[in-house]
């Protein structure tokens, strides 16, 4: 009886020992499942008519996504050819929530580096097309694993085979527990009196993976073993065998361990697991038993010996040709690693993680595989580390020094999507997280003065106002009464100025003048301009405004100088497309916002004006720094050289820069002297083949040849000419009265012209 019961108890302490185990491999397997890294995505990169290849970077860009170039027309995806000027390319799918119509073989004409055509296999014209984005980034979880599961159907048949025959021949027809291969093992180790050989199964391997250390001991082995059994009666064997396969370790990658198959297939062969030939299988397969021993990069001559002796087993097995195994064993061994993911955008990936916190929840991100599609340029940002970077480098060595790290924040910006392509927070992520660009407030200076400009030239536009950019104003001194006592401006280094144009306001930065334009047409007007473009931080229309005496972040700035160079259209900070799931659910998707701001003629009036801050005002030093093409933009100094702005365009990008000390200390340095440099570095490593095309004029926009000085339209005898934009009407229509034309010398000049009209069209 005593007996009977103790059996009975033992059997019940069984099943609740069997069962326990079973909840346990249940939960663990579910659990794990969420350790797969989220991964962020640089914007696609798009080919238009009339772009540029070398400043594209396009071989870069076909180089980093893997693209391989093959004689002959292309055939398979991810791969192209090129013959004088003709590339032909055929596209993969460009990875998006939006497939891209054009993935398949395009044409590309080029002509002087530029694109002619582009051309689908039907012979239709494209305006565009869109290669697949680039990985920017990830956001791990606390193992640092690097792992994107797939289903056993999206892996090479190969690759099975492979891993089965290297692992567990007899996988598909055992319990979890190859007694055979445990009894050689057990045998071998009691003979060595170590653990020399492990004869652990697929399933086992698994076990081990999921819920045990590593260390070798016999109740390690035991409780192994009977977590296999459970697995067998849980899950079915091509259920383990995709768990096994998307757990497995296949090395290093810099700080992250590749763990899954289709993690290693992408980082050896820049492949999809599904695509994985023969011998590159048996290679994957060799390394699992020792990732370092057989690294495909450190130690191919072992690797390829492992790789054949997988292939030999295979045969063995009949699981491959006889023919097959003599191709696969005596081919090289190729490996064409992935490039690098851009390591260089930890600022934005902080950023993005703040903005969707809220909606996908914060400790969920790495632990659900997310996939972020942000707008992000690989090149632009690169550029724009490197910019902040060497450009500090520069600069300090001129600053005054203050016991603390000069530091700068850089913003850019797409004017004709509204997409943020690059974004720099600090000198150095690893020195400090405070991203300067989206959070750092700090008073533009001079920097502001456009608004102040584009309110004026609005005010014309509406027909209320007639200011041009040849319009006289004054800059003499000036005082202000205000609640506080009566104001009164300088100029940068005390100078005096008289009767000048609005132009040379902006061109010389002339506070004065400014100041006195502001209250010409309405501080409250100029605030509502400067709502128009975006900028929401407090304001308040007060004199010193218009100096830029209240403080923004780069990131506004940048997006407020979007709205001119984009032809009057306001766009709201626009970072990240959507979020799908890793199966490509979309979690949230964000369009961007905007709307028209301004009047087209007066953005491009303003962009005008300021293309001659570069040429002959403040900023003209651009030219020794690398700008020989057309670009507008601004400096901005702040009282006791506390901020260093500058924040420039061309057609294809805006970019803010700010550099100063985080305690607001005196820099030594002007917007010229210090965040123009970073600036132009910028945008010359933008610009390295050829400059960017011109500003659109659009309708209602005329030029006139002027007197700079007087702003009359000029004549014969005055010593500087100067081609000036304005409303269409609005030019003037008398000439310059302080460099009348002498009758006499005028009637000989047209004289002399009149003759040579006469004999070229005698000679034509």
């Amino acid at each position: 009886m005593i007996r009977r019961y103790l059996l009975l108890a033992l059997a019940v302490a069984l099943l609740l020992h069997i069962g326990y185990l079973y909840f346990k491999v249940d939960r663990g397997v579910a659990g794990d499942a969420w350790e797969a890294p989220s991964i962020l995505y640089g914007r696609p990169t798009e080919i238009r008519k009339g772009d540029h290849l070398g400043n594209l970077r396009f071989a870069e860009r076909l180089h980093r996504l893997s693209y391989r170039k093959v004689m002959g027309t292309p055939s398979t995806a991810g791969t192209f050819s090129e013959e004088q000027a003709n590339i032909q390319i055929f596209l993969r799918d460009n990875g998006t929530e939006k497939p891209s119509h054009e993935s398949g073989l395009v044409d590309i004409v080029v002509r002087d580096g530029r694109v002619v055509s582009l051309v689908s296999p039907a012979g239709v014209q494209l305006d565009s097309i869109q290669m697949e984005p680039e990985e920017i980034g990830r956001i791990m979880g606390p193992k640092m694993e690097s792992r994107r599961p797939v289903t056993l159907s999206a892996i090479s048949p190969f690759l099975q085979n492979a891993v089965i025959a290297s692992e567990d021949a007899r996988f598909y027809s055992h319990i979890g527990i190859d007694v055979l291969a445990f009894g050689r093992a057990l045998f071998t180790n009691l003979k060595e009196q170590r653990f020399a050989q492990g004869g652990s199964t697929i399933t086992q391997q698994l076990a081990k993976n999921f819920f045990l250390s590593p260390k070798k001991t016999l109740g390690r082995k035991l409780h192994e073993a009977e977590l296999a059994l459970i697995l067998e009666l849980r899950y079915s064997k091509k259920q383990i065998l995709e768990m096994y396969l998307n757990k497995i370790y296949f090395g290093q990658e810099g700080f992250r361990g590749i763990y899954g198959i289709e993690e290693a297939a992408g980082f050896y062969f820049s492949k999809q697991a599904k695509d994985i030939s023969l011998e590159e299988s048996a290679l994957l397969a060799g390394i699992i038993r020792s990732p370092n021993r057989y690294s495909l990069l450190r130690n191919p001559k072992a690797a390829k010996e492992r790789r054949n002796a997988v292939l030999a087993r295979m045969r063995q097995l009949e699981m491959i040709r006889q023919d097959e195994f003599h191709r696969a064993s005596n081919a090289p061994v190729w490996i064409r690693p992935r490039s690098s993911p851009v390591h260089l955008a930890s600022y934005f990936v902080d950023y993005i993680q703040r903005i969707t916190a809220e909606e996908l929840g914060g400790e969920k991100l790495y632990r659900t595989g997310y996939r972020y599609y942000t707008t992000l340029d690989p090149t632009h940002q690169a550029a724009a580390q490197e910019a902040v970077t060497r450009g500090l480098e520069a600069i300090e060595k001129t600053a005054l020094p203050a016991g603390e790290p000069l530091q700068a924040a850089l913003v850019a910006v797409d004017p004709a999507t509204g997409a943020m392509t690059a974004m720099v927070g600090g000198r150095g992520y690893g020195q400090t997280q405070f991203n300067r660009a989206a959070d750092a407030k700090r008073q533009p200076g001079s920097a502001f003065k456009p608004f102040v400009l584009l309110t004026a030239l609005s005010l014309s536009t509406q027909g209320k106002g007639d200011k041009t950019l040849s319009t006289i104003v004054s800059g003499e001194p000036l005082s202000i009464p205000t609640p506080g006592g009566m104001w009164t401006p300088s100029n940068f280094d005390r100078k005096t100025y008289g009767k000048i144009t609005i132009r040379k306001t902006i061109e010389d930065s002339v506070n004065t003048a400014t100041v006195r334009l502001a209250n010409d047409v309405g501080l409250k007007e100029v605030l509502k301009t400067a709502r128009a473009v975006g900028i929401t931080s407090l304001l308040s229309p007060v004199p010193s405004m218009a100096l830029g005496s209240f403080e923004v972040t780069p990131v506004e700035l940048a997006y407020a100088y979007t709205a001119i160079a984009s032809g009057g259209i306001r766009f709201d900070p626009f970072p990240l497309f959507s979020v799908t799931t890793a199966d490509g659910d979309i979690l949230t998707a964000k369009k961007v916002h905007q709307e028209r701001a301004l009047d087209p003629r007066a953005a491009y009036l303003t962009g005008y004006a300021l293309e001659g801050v570069l040429e002959r005002g403040t900023a003209k030093s651009a030219k020794t720094l690398g700008i020989y093409f057309p670009a507008s933009g601004k400096t901005g100094t702040t009282d006791g050289n506390r901020d260093s702005w500058f924040v420039g365009y061309t057609p294809d990008v805006v970019c803010a820069v700010w550099v100063g000390y985080d305690s607001g200390a005196d820099t030594g340095l002007t917007g010229a002297h210090g965040a123009l440099h970073i600036w132009a570095r910028f945008l010359r490593a933008l610009y390295p083949q050829s400059g960017p095309l011109a500003l659109t004029r659009p309708k209602g926009v005329e030029t006139a040849v002027i007197d700079p000085e007087s702003g009359y339209l000029a004549t014969a005898s005055c010593p500087q000419t100067l081609r000036e934009a304005y409303l269409t009407g609005t030019a003037p229509k008398e000439t310059c009265p302080r460099h009348p034309v002498n009758p006499v010398v005028d009637a000989l000049r047209k004289g002399m012209r009149s003759v040579g009209d006469f004999f070229r069209n005698l000679f034509k």
